[in-house]
């Protein structure tokens, strides 16, 4: 491309390729995502020396502590745009996944999991998220699901690719550093050529268009005036957009990383058990593309609704019947949940914010969801079963607050 990338473009090749590049950002962040952590705890726990239940302690608060740069890092994205933090964003994450792979006690390796989190997702994520939210209005929701479907496909890739790495290690038990090493390789050999090539800042600095050109319509439109930070955490959307990030975040963390020992329990084999992440990751992808349609259609707030109450369902048959379609309906609508939930919390910042102060408004949210994260897992310190009733009962709050909003926007109108 010898013209600056947007310039002599038409509009449709101008967005596809933004959108494109969203997902493979969204894809690379994987190594740092809690469904591709999940194959790693045990063979780590067991190479140290560690207990199972140290190493979520150590997760959850390297998750918390990574997570507090998210503010600064949507600042800084605020500031600069996305196109020149990318690179020093993929450097972090590779360089995490260096970092991990030299884990040698639980220090290091609460470190190591400090700053994968910290770099996948306060990083590489909120960067990326943040191009499709400056890129698109109309399409905003459809395209934030596009996006989000490189974390499905990360789910679907990278757990199957890395055990035979961590696997075949010669009997020793350290093969999971080599995977984590290789993991490094592959996230610069992606993320380096299309950050440099294809990540762009606002679509106006190029002279290029918005939604591929198309006129944005009725009540899709952007706010004018985006909100402060300050502005929108007096509103209901935040506080309803917060719990649905602590719990998208919270409860995903959680069983996804409790997976393979609640299979375990039901009688299913571990090689049964991460066969059930691809079930999982599969009805993310699905629920992602069918959720980004229905939130340009609905707006994120009802979409939101149907989220939890997949949630719910899956947590209730986690409980009373895991191994109901063996273990399928509980992983199904896990995924589906995650996927429904991401993209509403992603959509629905801009929607109810605007785009002025997102990357602000965003990081502090992204501290509130890995909060969430952090503290998920730590409920099953206490049983399954209190862990199971915390996640329903938050539910049923986030519920409240979605179906009080509605109310409200309706009497407005």
């Amino acid at each position: 491309m010898k013209e600056e990338f947007g310039k002599g473009a038409s509009p449709a090749t101008s967005g596809g390729v933004v959108a494109v590049a969203a997902l493979i950002g969204v894809f690379a962040t994987t190594p740092g995502q809690t469904v591709g952590v999940s194959a790693f705890i045990d063979p780590i726990a067991s190479d140290l020396g560690l207990d199972r239940e140290r190493v979520l302690i150590l997760y959850s608060l390297g998750t918390f502590l990574g997570i507090l740069v998210a503010p600064l890092a949507g600042r800084l994205v605020d500031r600069f745009g996305p196109r020149r933090l990318i690179v020093p964003v993929v450097l972090a994450v590779a360089g995490a996944c260096g970092v991990m792979s030299l884990a040698h006690d639980a220090w290091s390796l609460g470190a190591g999991f400090l700053v994968l989190r910290a770099a996948a997702i306060a990083g590489l994520s909120l960067v990326t998220l943040q191009m499709v939210n400056l890129w698109f209005d109309r399409f905003r929701g459809r395209i934030t699901a596009l996006a989000m479907m490189g974390l499905a496909l990360g789910g679907l890739v990278i757990p199957p690719l890395v055990e035979p790495i961590i696997q075949g290690d010669g009997g020793r038990g350290d093969g999971w550093r080599t995977a984590y090493l290789a993991q490094a390789a592959g996230v610069l050999a992606v993320m380096l050529p299309v950050g440099l090539l294809f990540y762009r800042n606002r679509p106006e600095e190029t002279g290029a268009a918005r939604d591929f050109g198309r006129a944005s319509a009725g009540g899709s439109a952007m706010p004018a005036i985006g909100l402060t930070l300050a502005e929108s955490v007096r509103t209901n959307a935040f506080w309803y957009l917060s719990a649905l990030t602590v719990l998208s975040n919270g409860v995903g963390t959680a069983l996804m990383l409790d997976h393979v020992r609640a299979m375990g329990d039901a009688g299913l084999a571990r090689d049964g058990a991460i066969a059930l992440l691809g079930a999982m990751t599969s009805a993310q992808a699905v629920a992602t593309l069918c959720s980004g349609a229905l939130i340009d259609r609905f707006g994120a707030r009802p979409v939101g609704l149907l989220g939890l109450g997949l949630l719910a369902f899956s947590v209730g048959c986690l409980w009373a019947s895991p191994t109901l379609g063996g273990g399928f309906a509980y992983a199904a609508t896990l995924g589906a949940m995650i996927g429904t939930l991401q993209i509403v919390y992603s959509a629905g910042l801009a929607e109810s914010f605007g785009l002025k102060h997102l990357g602000t408004i965003r990081g502090t949210l992204f501290v509130v969801g890995v909060t969430g994260a952090a503290a998920g897992p730590l409920a099953f310190l206490l049983s399954p079963a209190a862990a199971y009733s915390i996640f329903l009962g938050i539910t049923v709050v986030a519920a409240t607050l979605g179906l009080v909003g509605m109310r409200l926007g309706a009497l407005k109108t």
